[in-house]
């Protein structure tokens, strides 16, 4: 089978940090819950400051704290299980060497430090997300795999993005 796309970069601690600053920090749905905790933040304050009722609003100020360092305690604590089993994986080497490789049927994903490779179907595919540096595919079971930008050797890059969210829409449209 022919690849499509394929990219080869060194697996560092960067991109969990990558993942995880996505998934606890910076995705839509976070963004969309930290902006809604900020204006509940700010309405308190502006009452507590010009309307009085200094007690029934400091209850609301409070919990608002509470959750956003219940939030930064979450992201913090999973980076740092994320850093404990990455060791784990790399048997403390620090850097492993990926080949993921996406074909018109499956997604191979080979590593320095696994025999075998790890083959997933595009049937698998639910989710793709872009950061600062990775183009990342999450499957049914919530795994991810990773593209790094830059370091594409087949297929042009640019293209790369449209067609994993073209095969994305049609899963979708073939389990309804």
């Amino acid at each position: 089978m022919q690849p499509k796309f394929e990219s080869q970069f060194e697996r560092t601690f960067d991109i969990e940090q990558e993942l995880y600053r996505y998934m606890h920090l910076t995705s839509p749905p976070m963004i969309a819950s930290l902006v809604i905790l900020g204006v509940i933040f700010v309405v308190n304050l502006v009452m507590m400051l010009f309307v009085g009722m200094l007690y029934a609003n400091m209850a609301v100020f409070a919990m608002c704290v509470m959750v956003l360092f219940v939030l930064l305690l979450r992201y913090y604590l999973a980076v740092q299980a994320a850093k404990k089993r990455f060791a784990e994986d790399t048997n403390n080497k620090g850097v492993v060497t990926v080949t993921a490789t996406l074909t018109d049927e499956e997604l191979i994903s080979e590593s320095s430090d696994r025999k075998d490779p790890v083959l997933i179907l595009h049937s698998e595919f639910t989710k793709v997300f872009v950061t600062k540096h990775y183009y990342m595919i999450q499957t049914v079971e919530k795994m991810v795999y990773v593209f790094k930008k830059g370091a594409f050797s087949v297929g042009k890059e640019e293209e790369f993005l449209p067609y994993v969210q073209q095969i994305i829409e049609s899963n979708k449209r073939g389990h309804k």
